[in-house]
């Protein structure tokens, strides 16, 4: 969980106005900003054994259980700072996910210094029957220093909302899974193509070392053009079947069949949303490429 400095968060210019968060997404949103805020108090390490599921996935870049991490960790006087600037629930409200800019500086009790890393977080938050929120998964991106883009992200208002009533508890998705496996069979093929089906405008993409994009128009500057499959190595759907995610491995192949051919992988995570009858990409995140195990 990252995040970028309130003060600087609500002072910069949307790109569109910000759409009413729903009852469920108000609830999630009160959450992440008391999150946030114990981060900032008490610092990171307490903040994240607060606020983590049991089972929930830290990526170090490769995913580890977030509690037993965090219990290893020392408490420094850095400060990891985040606000979400867009939040989804199911209408189930028993899984959603929060996103935004996260900044880190070295020194939180230094004045007037400046960050010195930057990036881009996504939360995925489940709740068990109808119990408090917790992190099931929480992965990031580093981006370059973002002062300089023309269009600054805007921080969601903090709503101080209760979370409503829920009596549904995320399951594993076997429908996702095989969602998955046919993303992958078609981005090993044509990539722009498999992701024209599955992306729309709502849709975002955040890839290590680059700025995030967001809509099916963005597809022809962002994508690599070398094909890349998906091995899933978990998953999430909401009880009301209408917002999951899954998690794994990524490849891609660069040059293919040729002597300069070279394999990478990456952890990826998606967010799956269903529009009508059919699901989309609600977010995409691909993480550092992995060095070899030895």
């Amino acid at each position: 969980m990252f995040a970028l400095p309130l003060t600087l968060a609500l002072a910069a210019v949307a790109a569109e106005p910000q759409q009413p968060l729903s009852p469920p997404a108000a609830g999630l949103v009160t959450t992440e900003y008391a999150f946030a805020a114990k981060a900032a108090q008490d610092g990171t390490r307490a903040a994240f054994l607060a606020n983590y599921h049991q089972d929930g996935l830290y990526y170090i870049p490769r995913p580890v259980n977030g509690v037993a991490y965090f219990k290893t960790q020392l408490e420094f006087d850095t400060l990891l700072a985040w606000a979400p600037t867009k939040a989804e629930v199911s209408s189930a409200g028993d899984l959603g996910y929060t996103t935004g800019p996260w900044t880190f500086k070295l020194n939180k009790n230094e004045k007037g210094t400046e960050p010195s890393a930057f990036g881009w977080y996504i939360s995925v938050w489940g709740r068990d029957n109808g119990g408090p929120w917790k992190v099931l998964l929480d992965i990031g991106i580093s981006t370059p220093d973002p002062k300089d883009l023309p269009v600054q992200p805007v921080a969601l208002p903090n709503p101080k909302a209760a979370a409503p009533a829920a009596t549904g508890t995320p399951k594993a998705s076997p429908e996702l899974e095989s969602l998955e496996a046919a993303f992958s069979s078609a981005a090993a093929s044509n990539i722009t193509s498999a992701y024209t089906k599955y992306v729309d405008e709502g849709s975002r993409l955040y890839h290590a070392g680059r700025f995030p994009q967001e809509g099916v128009k963005s597809l022809p500057r962002y994508l690599d053009p070398w094909p890349v499959s998906f091995k899933v190595e978990g998953s999430y759907i909401a009880s009301s079947g209408d917002l999951g995610m899954t998690r794994g491995l990524l490849t891609r192949t660069e040059n293919p069949g040729k002597p300069n051919a070279k394999v990478t992988q990456a952890h990826f995570v998606h967010v799956w949303r269903k529009v009508g009858n059919a699901w989309k990409l609600a977010v995409e995140v691909e993480g550092l490429p992995l060095q070899p195990k030895k």
